[in-house]
């Protein structure tokens, strides 16, 4: 049985079809094709805002010998840790940005200068997540079902 094209959330899970393309070690690496919320719109053809793009997902598997290169299989992660990762990587610099964009608003009169502050406090942001990537991708771990 061939799975779905689409993403399912099913008892807090989310789960994604994906293919196997390659087998090392513990690791399977599984292509994923991402689509976006218009995607399978009818009238996508007469429209460019639809796009898909391939994604390869390392998972690491206990018994990567049950797998062949080719074949379906679906990655499964929490959905909770999903939406971890959107508050992580929209929220908090939304927040970030908020916060040094007023907090600079009272200290300078310039709008250039607090709009560049909030600007540089939500590179530095995603610098410091960037430097916590290791410590992240233990914890947004995908399971092969």
């Amino acid at each position: 049985m061939k799975p779905a094209p689409y993403n399912i959330s099913i008892m807090n899970k989310t789960k994604h079809p994906g293919t196997v393309v390659k087998i090392d070690k513990n690791l399977v690496f599984v292509e994923i094709i991402s689509l976006s919320a218009c995607a399978s719109c009818k009238s996508k053809n007469m429209c460019s805002m639809s796009e898909s793009k391939e994604k390869i997902i390392e998972v690491a598997a206990s018994n990567p010998e049950n797998y062949a290169v080719g074949q379906s299989v679906n990655i499964v992660m929490q959905e909770s840790l999903g939406l971890k990762a959107v508050f992580l990587a929209y929220v908090m610099p939304f927040i970030v940005c908020m916060i040094a964009l007023f907090g600079l608003s009272f200290v300078f009169e310039n709008e250039l200068i607090y709009g560049a502050g909030a600007v540089l406090a939500a590179a530095l942001y995603y610098f410091t997540l960037k430097q916590f990537s290791d410590k992240l991708s233990k914890k947004f771990v995908w399971h092969l079902e």
